[in-house]
């Protein structure tokens, strides 16, 4: 049995690597294609290409592992029953859920792999891509300037809109354009305008405020003030919006939902990101369940069966990803558990229900 597990380890290894690489390079393709004019068009040194391409490999590997794992798995099996390699097999009392044990556990071990990379390496890799596009680019968060900015604070009592935000020296916040909306226990609400503010040592400092003070909708007190004081406890994310999705590792993501949900703010992207790290990886396995047992119908057809089932599964379950996790899960239609989990449901059940029939 091991001759025949290192047979079938051999005939997934080439497909796999042929099948993964070609993706990758196809999707790198598309994102220099994307921005190629832009870039052009600013004279950007090719090394600064170079190195954002590189930084992007491994997000793009976390979404191009399970199509190598479909391709190998489909081409694989419908070699071993084209030349009846597999009939013998089964001539001689192995059963067909024995001889896919290795595409299994080459499934599991690259789901494993992938969420790994997606854990490990991704997070610091898009840090470091999205960096060098913002100095590519030389937008104003490359300077570190945040524009139009608005979020909550003091558990809710404050709303702060900002024109535009910036980190000053010693650590301090500077910002231009302020609007602060106070709602406080009492029934009185407080509206507070100001040319410039900044933000040190716990102090939220507007300078030369209008102040406009209502109860319900009467205006009853109006007065500018040389200096406004608000004496909150914040972080720089209170102010800069915590990182990109794929910056952030498993814990990032669920403090971030934490802490959206402690002000009140939305979670469902956020969710839906944080189900995908591990809905992502196991799609992997999945595919290596899937794509072997529907290969055995279909493999019969020819030697270009394998590659054209693996382009019908990746299809289709990329669609149902995309309808289901990006569209009504992000939408709230969906629980985010379940529109990211359903595709992975969906195929596990038929590939049961398709090994159980082939038996």
């Amino acid at each position: 049995m091991r001759l025949l597990d290192r047979y079938l380890l051999r005939e997934l290894a080439a497909p796999f690597l042929i099948g993964t690489v070609s993706v990758v390079l196809m999707f790198l393709a598309n994102t220099l294609i994307a921005y190629a004019g832009q870039m052009f068009a600013k004279e950007v040194p090719m090394p600064a290409v170079w190195q954002y391409l590189l930084f992007k490999i491994p997000s793009t590997l976390n979404l191009t592992l399970p199509v190598g794992m479909t391709i190998a798995a489909a081409l694989a099996v419908s070699r071993l029953v084209r030349e009846s390699e597999l009939s013998a097999m089964r001539a001689s009392g192995i059963s067909i859920r024995r001889v896919l044990a290795p595409v299994f556990l080459v499934g599991a071990l690259v789901a494993v792999a992938s969420f790994i990379l997606a854990e490990r390496v991704t997070p610091h890799a898009e840090r470091e891509a999205f960096e060098r596009l913002r100095r590519i680019f030389a937008s104003p968060e490359a300077l570190g300037v945040r524009t139009n900015t608005s979020f909550r604070i003091g558990d809710g009592q404050y709303t702060v809109n900002v024109g535009t935000l910036r980190e000053g020296p010693r650590g301090s916040i500077v910002m231009d354009n302020i609007l602060v909306l106070h709602k406080p226990k009492r029934d009185e609400d407080w509206v507070l305008q100001a040319a410039s503010a900044s933000y040190e040592d716990g102090l939220l400092t507007l300078y030369r405020p209008s102040i406009w003070i209502f109860s319900g909708k009467r205006l009853v007190e109006f007065e500018v003030q040389d200096e406004y004081v608000v004496n909150l406890r914040l972080s720089r994310e209170d102010f800069f919006g915590n990182p990109l999705p794929e910056e952030q590792t498993i814990a990032e993501l669920r403090a971030s939902i934490e802490r959206l949900r402690r002000i009140g703010a939305a979670t469902q992207d956020l969710e839906v990101d944080y189900h995908s790290r591990f809905a992502v990886p196991t799609a992997c396995f999945v595919f290596a369940f899937f794509a072997p047992v529907f290969a055995l119908w279909f493999a019969r057809g020819g030697a270009f069966m394998g590659v054209l089932f693996s382009i019908i599964t990746v299809f289709l379950y990329y669609n149902i990803w995309v309808i289901s996790a990006q569209i009504l899960a992000r939408k709230g239609l969906l629980p985010p558990i379940v529109g990211v989990w359903f595709p992975n449901a969906l195929f596990v059940v038929a590939a049961l229900v398709a090994l159980w029939r082939s038996e």
